[in-house]
C-alpha cells in the first residue's frame, strides 16, 4: 500500500523537490494516512473510534473494527467505550462544580468531609487528591486475596480506613493514585447528597447533552456498548471485567467520541464552572501551589513544549485503551477510544492526527512518518530519512522510546529491519539503554553464534542502569549469565 501523502511530504518538505503530476492528482491523501494509522483495527478485529475537533467543529469522526465481535456489530462514533482513567477529567470537574457552588474549597480536608477517616488523613486536602499528591496507598494492593466480588468506591474507602499511614506526607511528592480519585467520588457523594452516577448524570451529562455517556454499574444495560478484548494466543478473547473495574471515580465512565466533542466544547466556556477554575484544572500544581511547566493539573497531564500547552490523559483497563489530547492554542482536540486492550500507541496517533488537521502547526511523531516510509520504500535509506527529519525538529517530534517501539514492531517478522532501527538508536542516543537492549535481543534470538555481541549489548544496558527499569536490568543480567555458560 502506498501512502502518497507521505511521499508528497518528503518530496516537498524534506527533499525540496517538486511533486510529480501523479502525486498532485491524488485526492484523498488524509484518508490514506488515517487508514495507515488505524490499519491494525481494520477487519475482523476490535475497534478504535476517533474524533478530531478544530475551532469548535468536528473535522473528522471515524471508526474501525467491531464494538462487539461475537455479534458482528461494527463500531461507530456513537459507540460507548469504557474510557478508563480519562474518567478522572470528569471526577475532577465534579469537584470543581461543588467548589463553584461554594460547597467545597481546595483546602478542605479529607477528615472534615469524611470525619470517620483515620487521623493519618487529616492533612490531605481536596487539591492533594486531585493532583495525585495525597500519599494514599494503592487500593489494588490492599484488597484481601479471597475477595470475590467487584470492588466499588465505598470498598476502596473502607480498605483505606483500615490503614494507619500514608506512603509519603501529603503534598510532598507526586504519585499517580487511583485511590485518590475513588475517594473523590465518595466526597462528591457526601457533599452533594447524590450518588456519583446521579451527580454525573445531572451536573454534566444532561447539561451537555452527552446522551451516550454513563457511569458503570454492575448489570446496567449500556447502549451502544463496546466490549473489551485482548489478543491471547492469536485469538481475541472478551476481557471486559476484573475485580477493580467497577470502581467509578478513577475509571468507571462509558462514553463515545461524539459525546466527547460536547465535553470538549464545555471546556472552552463557563457552562459548568467559572473560567478561573478551568484555568486551575489546566495548570500544573506542585508542593508550592500552581506553577508553570509540565506536571499534573486536575484530571489532566500538562506538557508544555515549543511554547504550546498540551493537555493529555490516557486510560487503560481490562480490554480498553483510550487517549485524549487538547491543544488550546490551536483550538484542536483529538480523542481515540478503543476496545483492543493490548494494542497501544494511541497517544502518538493522537499527536499525528493533531498535526495532520492543524496544517502541521504541531509536530508530527517522527517514528510514524518513518514507519510509513519503511512500508513504502524499505529500510535501506532509513538513516538518511531520519537525519533529514532530525534537521527540522520544529516539524517532527523525535522520542527515543517511540523509535524503540518502532524497532520491536518489526522484530518477529522482519528482524533485519529491527536491527537497523536499533543501530540507529544507539548511534543517535548513545546514553539511552533501549537501542542496546534491542540489539541484545536481536543477537540472542534472531541470529546464530552471536552470543558475544548479545552479551556486549546487554552489558551496556546494565552499565547505563536506567531508572525505573529494574526488571529489564535483571533480564539483561540473566541473559548475560545464560549466554556466558
Amino acid at each position: 500500500m502506498k501512502y502518497t501523502y507521505l511521499t508528497l511530504v518528503f518530496l516537498i518538505i524534506i527533499f525540496g523537490c517538486k511533486p510529480s503530476e501523479k502525486l498532485v492528482e491524488k485526492k484523498d491523501d488524509k484518508q490514506d494516512l488515517i487508514n495507515f494509522l488505524f490499519q491494525d483495527y481494520i477487519g475482523e478485529k476490535p475497534s478504535a473510534s476517533f474524533i478530531v475537533i478544530k475551532d469548535g467543529k468536528i473535522e473528522k469522526c471515524q471508526s474501525f473494527g467491531y464494538e462487539d465481535l461475537e455479534n458482528k456489530i461494527l463500531a461507530n462514533c456513537e459507540t460507548n467505550y469504557r474510557i478508563a482513567s480519562v474518567t478522572k477529567q470528569f471526577t475532577a470537574m465534579g469537584i470543581l462544580i461543588l467548589i463553584n457552588q461554594g460547597k467545597l474549597n481546595y483546602d478542605s480536608k479529607l477528615t472534615e468531609i469524611i470525619p470517620e477517616f483515620p487521623y493519618y488523613g487529616k492533612e490531605i486536602t481536596i487539591k492533594n487528591l486531585m493532583t495525585h499528591r495525597s500519599g494514599l496507598q494503592s487500593y489494588n494492593r490492599l484488597y484481601p486475596k479471597d475477595w470475590e466480588k467487584q470492588l466499588v468506591d465505598k470498598d476502596v474507602l473502607n480498605l483505606l480506613m483500615k490503614q494507619d499511614s500514608l506512603l509519603f506526607p501529603a503534598n510532598s511528592k507526586f504519585r499517580y493514585s487511583n485511590s485518590g480519585y475513588a475517594i473523590l467520588s465518595m466526597i462528591i457523594e457526601r457533599v452533594s447528597g447524590k450518588t456519583y452516577k446521579k451527580f454525573m448524570d445531572d451536573e454534566i451529562f444532561k447539561k451537555l447533552g452527552m446522551t451516550n455517556s454513563t457511569v458503570y454499574l454492575n448489570d446496567l444495560k449500556i447502549k451502544n456498548r463496546a466490549y473489551g478484548y485482548n489478543l491471547i494466543k492469536n485469538k481475541f478473547e472478551k476481557k471486559d471485567q476484573t475485580k477493580f473495574t467497577a470502581v467509578q471515580g478513577d475509571g468507571g465512565i462509558y462514553s463515545s467520541v461524539s459525546d466527547y466533542a460536547k465535553w470538549d466544547k464545555a471546556l472552552y466556556n463557563e457552562t459548568l464552572v467559572d473560567k478561573d477554575l478551568l484555568d486551575d484544572a489546566f495548570s500544573n500544581w506542585d508542593e508550592n501551589g500552581k506553577t508553570d511547566g509540565n506536571g499534573y493539573g486536575f484530571g489532566w497531564f500538562i506538557d508544555e513544549k515549543n511554547g504550546k500547552k498540551y493537555l493529555l490523559h490516557n486510560g487503560s483497563t481490562r480490554g480498553f485503551l483510550t487517549t485524549t489530547l487538547r491543544i488550546p492554542s490551536e483550538k484542536i482536540t483529538v480523542a481515540i477510544f478503543s476496545n483492543y486492550g493490548n494494542l497501544g500507541g494511541l497517544k502518538r496517533k493522537a499527536l499525528f492526527l493533531a498535526s495532520l488537521f492543524s496544517d502541521s502547526k504541531t509536530p508530527m511523531p517522527a517514528e510514524l512518518i518513518l514507519k510509513m516510509d519503511i512500508e513504502d520504500n524499505g529500510i535501506d535509506d532509513f538513516a538518511t530519512k531520519f537525519n533529514l527529519i532530525k534537521s527540522d525538529s520544529s516539524k517532527y517530534d523525535i522520542v527515543n522510546e517511540e523509535l524503540l517501539y518502532l524497532g520491536f514492531g518489526f522484530f518477529n517478522k522482519e528482524p533485519e529491519k529491527s536491527k537497523k532501527v536499533f543501530e540507529l538508536i544507539t548511534a543517535e542516543f548513545p546514553n539511552y539503554f533501549g537501542g542496546y537492549y534491542g540489539l541484545g535481543q536481536y543477537y540472542a534470538y534472531k541470529t546464530e553464534d552471536n552470543n558475544e555481541l548479545a552479551i556486549k549489548n546487554y552489558k551496556k544496558v546494565v552499565e547505563l542502569n536506567p531508572s525505573n527499569e529494574q526488571r529489564l536490568i535483571n533480564r539483561s543480567k540473566n541473559m548475560i549469565k545464560k549466554l556466558s555458560e
